[in-house]
């Protein structure tokens, strides 16, 4: 496969994964009210997240809020930035096109929304993992995926 052909399936798969997260949100918008209950491990209930992964350093107050959101801009641009200088190297980029295309849409919803959209909760009896969505997946499998390299040396 060429360079071009890689860049272009590359593009079209963060396309793909771009337009299931706000679709997913979209979704969940308009039936994730009041909570659903699908499994006893999965549950689906809508949230604003105005702080960053986990709802950590969520606030209130706007200034902060766009304090935070200029912060993940900064860092998105910078993973764009490592990624395209990897991609001209001959690297892979599949973790910075995760990262990428999560963190993208994360910021659509701050913009839109005034905070992310939340409303995947996996749970087990008492213990409940913090709210997500497919975006905030898309981010740790890429970090994940970077990471992997660095326990290989």
């Amino acid at each position: 496969m060429t360079k071009k052909s890689t860049l272009y399936y590359m593009i079209m798969i963060s396309t793909v994964l771009f337009v299931l997260d706000r679709f997913t949100k979209h979704l969940a918008l308009f039936y994730c009210v009041p909570r659903c209950t699908l499994t006893p491990f999965l549950s689906f209930d809508l949230a604003f997240n105005r702080g960053i992964s986990w709802g950590m350093f969520h606030t209130e107050s706007t200034g902060l809020f766009y304090a935070i959101t200029i912060l993940i801009v900064g860092v998105t641009l910078s993973v764009a930035w490592h990624a395209y200088e990897r991609l001209q190297s001959g690297h892979q980029i599949w973790g910075e096109l995760l990262i990428i295309t999560g963190s993208t849409s994360n910021i659509l919803d701050r913009f839109i929304h005034a905070g992310v959209i939340d409303f995947i909760e996996l749970s087990c009896g008492q213990w409940a993992w913090p709210l997500f969505n497919f975006a905030d997946f898309y981010i740790v499998i890429g970090i994940l995926i970077m990471l992997i390299p660095l326990y290989h040396e």
